[in-house]
């Protein structure tokens, strides 16, 4: 860590040997430093679109995790990313008398519905300023739609039911990024934080998925779908360019 007098003139010296004029020069030559490699977290919220959003009924919010390398000073950029959208998650429980007459069991369902979509991207991102940096984005990979129910049992007995489909999903996407902050560590590293905002459009192929609902007497209805899987994916979030 480099430090200096508050009361320093131009000319003065901080204990590497280095004048205050020159610090400030190494800072701001190491904040335009090209930096390659990325790595964030987004909040995220699927929206399916058409029937597929008539057959869901909902948007499923989530979680995301992308990383990858940026071509700079090129403006193009190479990643991948894996995200969790909830769709359906519930809990519910059952109570009985046993025939003690004093104790009550209780037996718990819980049901879930969630998609992991895996995808690579490329995009075509300028460097305005190192400050702002707009992006186009090029996306495709797979999606996991899983669908599941759960019973156990006050006697420890555990059954599950589960319905498991992959299909293949592609499109197109645009964002923005906005800095932050810099993290400089002199003599020679540079750490750049943002903020990330995007969207992407994703098309679906056609593909089973399922609904569940829990019924009165503790059983559970799987509804099959069969429809192409269009979503837009609202993402916000934070990176670290290194």
């Amino acid at each position: 860590m480099v430090s200096y007098s508050a009361f320093s003139q131009g000319n003065s010296s901080d204990m590497s040997g280095e004048t205050v004029s020159q610090t400030n020069d190494r800072v701001d030559e190491l904040k335009s430093r090209p930096l390659n490699g990325f790595f964030g977290m987004t909040f995220s919220n699927s929206v399916p679109q058409g029937i597929y959003m008539n057959n869901i009924g909902n948007a499923g919010p989530g979680l995301g995790l992308y990383g990858g390398w940026r071509f700079d000073p090129f403006p193009v950029t190479l990643g991948v990313e894996a995200d969790l959208h909830f769709f359906h998650s519930s809990e519910r429980t059952y109570k009985y008398l046993l025939s003690n007459g004093w104790t009550y069991a209780r037996d718990t369902l819980h049901t879930s519905s969630y998609n992991v979509p895996i995808t690579v991207f490329a995009r075509f991102e300028p460097n305005i300023l190192h400050y702002v940096f707009p992006y186009i984005e090029g996306v495709g990979g797979i999606n996991m739609m899983s669908t599941s129910a759960t019973y156990n049992s006050y006697w420890g007995v555990e059954d599950n039911k589960d319905e498991f489909n992959v299909n293949f999903i592609y499109g197109v996407g645009a964002g923005i990024m906005f800095k932050l902050a810099d993290f400089v560590q002199l003599p020679n590293k540079n750490t750049r934080f943002l903020l990330d905002l995007s969207f992407r459009y994703m098309f679906g192929t056609i593909s089973d998925y399922y609904t569940v609902k829990e019924n009165q007497d503790a059983s559970v209805s799987f509804t099959k779908f069969q429809s192409e899987t269009e979503q837009i994916m609202f993402n916000a979030g934070f990176v670290v360019h290194f």
